[in-house]
């Protein structure tokens, strides 16, 4: 659990997604030291570290021989994690050369074999923690200095305003009923699943962003929140998802 406003959440998505940048695109000489700088820096961070433990599975690995090449980490999102995890800690507790330890076997190029292993094998596993900090983000909603309680329940981040925070106004200055809105504005982020792409995910956190700021104005502008409405209408999601949109676009109509 950790007390963690978005200014803070935005620094450490940057962090990370510049370590992890250095690691995909590393080179067999550089790929070691990275390798074990981005492991340290999942390690020493308490909302990344947490994310990953909750998925990892210790039966889910066993050792394994220098050079071997995988085609799977595994069939589900926990497996994936799982195991890439604790191989790559495998690697840079157990091996020294970055291309013949462990990328040697994935092209015939060392420069391609390098560049295969950080696409196929860490890429995707990036990308399940970057999805994790985006959805954090999307919880948090607009307010930039707002500190947040951050909780793990079965992979999925649960976000509580932390108690030294105020309460939410039950009207805004515009008439608009601020404690509806924000509950119609939790149900199209709950409904978020996994399916969706990090893309979409950031494209719902910057529309939801849009509508939270104007609804807070005196003089609402609509165009920027048609547009917005528009934005959230047209991700694809489930019907869930599709029906908490309708829902927030009628009580937003109906408002201003």
């Amino acid at each position: 659990m950790k007390n963690i406003d978005k200014k803070q959440l935005k620094i450490m998505s940057m962090e990370f997604r510049t370590i992890a940048n250095r690691l995909i695109t590393c080179n067999q000489q550089t790929g070691m030291p990275l390798l074990k700088k981005f492991l340290g820096f999942i390690d020493e961070n308490e909302i990344i570290s947490e994310y990953v433990q909750e998925h990892v599975r210790i039966e889910d690995f066993e050792p394994i021989e220098r050079g071997t090449a995988f085609y799977s980490m595994g069939d589900t999102k926990q497996e994936e994690i799982s195991y890439t995890y604790q191989y790559l800690k495998h690697a840079a507790g157990n091996f020294h050369n970055f291309y013949y330890d462990i990328a040697s076997n994935y092209a015939s190029d060392a420069k391609d074999s390098v560049k295969e292993f950080c696409n196929r094998i860490i890429l995707p596993f990036v990308n399940y923690i970057e999805g994790y900090l985006t959805e954090i983000g999307i919880r948090m909603g607009y307010d930039e200095d707002v500190k947040f309680v951050i909780n793990l329940n079965g992979g999925v981040a649960q976000v509580n305003v932390a108690n030294d925070n105020s309460t939410l106004n039950a009207t805004q200055n515009n008439g608009i009923d601020a404690i509806q809105l924000e509950s119609l504005i939790s149900k199209v982020l709950e409904s978020i699943t996994d399916d969706l792409s990090p893309q979409e995910k950031e494209l719902i956190t910057d529309n939801i962003e849009v509508i939270r700021e104007e609804t807070k104005s005196s003089s609402p502008r609509k165009g920027f929140i048609n547009t917005a409405l528009k934005g959230l209408r047209v991700i694809n999601g489930t019907a869930q998802f599709g029906a908490a949109v309708v829902a927030l676009i009628e009580f937003i109509s109906k408002a201003l």
